[in-house]
C-alpha cells in the first residue's frame, strides 16, 4: 500500500506539478445542482422573511408618530447587514421575535454555504424619525449639522440682545429655548430698545420651534426641573445680569438692617428728653421721600445723616434695580416733634 501511495505522488510530481500537500488536503464535495437549488431557495425565504419584517416595521406606511431602529442580519464576519427603522406602533413583541429569526437564520445560511463579504462595519443610527413624510433613519454626522445650526441661531439672537455690547439703559429678560419634556431651557436678559419686533422676538420664537423638533426628532431627553425664573435684568458690573427673587431678599435685608441701624442713632426708642428734630429718609420709585423721622439733638448728627444718606442711595437703587413701583402720594412733611408722653411725636399743625 505503500508503495502505491509513493508511486501516485511520484506520477503527480512528474506529470502535474501538484505538490504533496495538494494531493493529499481533502477536497470539498462539487457543489450539485440540486445544492444550488437548494440555496437559491434558502435564499429567496430569507428574502420572503426580510420583506415580512419591513411589513411589520410600518416603514412603508403613512409615516406618523415615535419611531426607533433596530439591526437586521448577519454579516459572515458577524456585523449587522443593516439598520431599520421600525414604528412605536406596532406589535414590538412579535417584531422584534421575526427580527431575531431572521438574524438567526441568515447566520446558518452563510456558515452553511460559506457566503463571504466585505467586513465593514455599517454605521449606527442615533434614532429614527418621519421625514418629509417618510421614516428615515438619523445618523451622528446630521444631528451635528442640526446641532450647528441652532447654535449659531442662539449666537445671533445673544447679538441682538445687546446694546452695542455695552451695559448701560433699561433691561428686560425673556424666556428661549424648549426643553423635551416642557418649560424653556432658559431666560437671557435683553437691552430694551432692541428691534423686538422684526427680529429679536422673530427668532425666539424660530430658535423654540427648532429646538422643539430637534428633541422630538433626535429623541432628546433631560431632566425636568423647572428653570428659575428671574424677576427682572439690570446692569451689574458692567454686565447684563439676571436677578432672582433670592438676591432681591438679600437686598432688601440689608436695607432694612441699615434702616435699623439708622432708627437705633435716632434715639427715638429711648424714653424722649431735650430737643428733637425730623428728617426725610428713604426714596419712594416715583421719587420724594419715604418717609419722615423724628431724631434727637443729642445723638452724633454727622453720623446719622451719613448713614441717612446711605440708605436714601441704597433704596433709589433698589428700586430700578428691580423695577419697582409704588404709589406717587407724597409723605405729610411735619412741622416739628415734641415729647408726648415720653415718646418722640410729630407735630402738624
Amino acid at each position: 500500500m505503500k508503495k502505491i501511495t509513493l508511486l501516485a505522488i511520484t506520477i503527480c510530481l512528474t506529470f502535474t506539478a501538484c505538490t504533496p500537500e495538494e494531493y493529499l488536503k481533502p477536497k470539498s464535495p462539487a457543489v450539485t445542482q440540486d445544492d444550488q437549488s437548494l440555496k437559491e431557495e434558502e435564499s429567496k425565504n430569507l428574502e420572503k422573511m426580510y420583506n415580512e419584517i419591513v411589513a411589520l416595521s410600518d416603514s412603508n406606511a403613512a409615516c406618523s408618530g415615535d419611531w426607533d431602529f433596530i439591526a437586521i442580519g448577519k454579516k459572515p464576519c458577524g456585523e449587522p447587514e443593516k439598520y431599520i427603522p421600525y414604528s412605536l406602533k406596532i406589535n414590538k413583541t412579535d417584531f422584534l421575535a421575526k427580527v431575531n429569526s431572521y438574524n438567526a437564520k441568515q447566520e446558518t445560511f452563510n456558515n452553511k454555504w460559506n457566503i463571504s463579504s466585505t467586513c465593514e462595519v455599517v454605521p449606527k443610527p442615533v434614532a429614527a424619525a418621519c421625514i418629509n413624510g417618510k421614516a428615515t433613519l438619523l445618523y451622528q454626522a446630521d444631528q451635528n449639522i442640526e446641532k450647528q445650526e441652532l447654535e449659531k441661531l442662539y449666537d445671533e439672537i445673544i447679538a441682538l440682545s445687546i446694546n452695542n455690547a455695552s451695559c448701560y439703559g433699561d433691561w428686560d429678560f425673556t424666556a428661549i429655548g424648549s426643553k423635551p419634556c416642557g418649560g424653556p431651557e432658559k431666560y437671557i436678559p435683553y437691552f430694551v430698545k432692541v428691534n423686538r419686533t422684526d427680529d429679536f422676538f422673530a427668532k425666539i420664537n424660530m430658535y423654540k420651534a427648532k429646538q422643539m423638533e430637534f428633541n422630538r426628532k433626535w429623541n432628546i431627553s433631560s431632566t425636568c426641573d423647572v428653570v428659575s425664573e428671574p424677576i427682572a435684568a439690570a446692569c451689574i458690573d458692567e454686565k447684563p445680569t439676571l436677578l432672582y427673587r433670592a438676591d432681591q431678599k438679600i437686598e432688601e435685608q440689608e436695607l432694612q438692617k441699615l434702616y435699623n441701624e439708622i432708627i437705633a442713632l435716632s434715639d427715638i426708642n429711648k424714653p424722649c428728653t431735650g430737643e428733637w428734630s425730623f428728617t426725610a429718609i428713604g426714596s419712594k420709585s416715583c421719587g420724594g421721600p419715604e418717609k419722615y423721622i423724628p431724631y434727637s439733638l443729642n445723638i452724633n448728627t454727622a453720623d446719622f445723616f451719613a448713614k441717612i444718606n446711605e440708605y436714601t442711595m441704597m433704596q433709589e437703587m433698589f428700586n430700578y434695580k428691580w423695577k419697582l413701583y409704588s404709589t406717587c402720594d407724597v409723605p405729610r412733611r411735619p412741622k416739628s416733634v415734641d415729647c408726648v408722653d415720653g415718646k418722640a411725636t410729630f407735630i402738624y399743625n
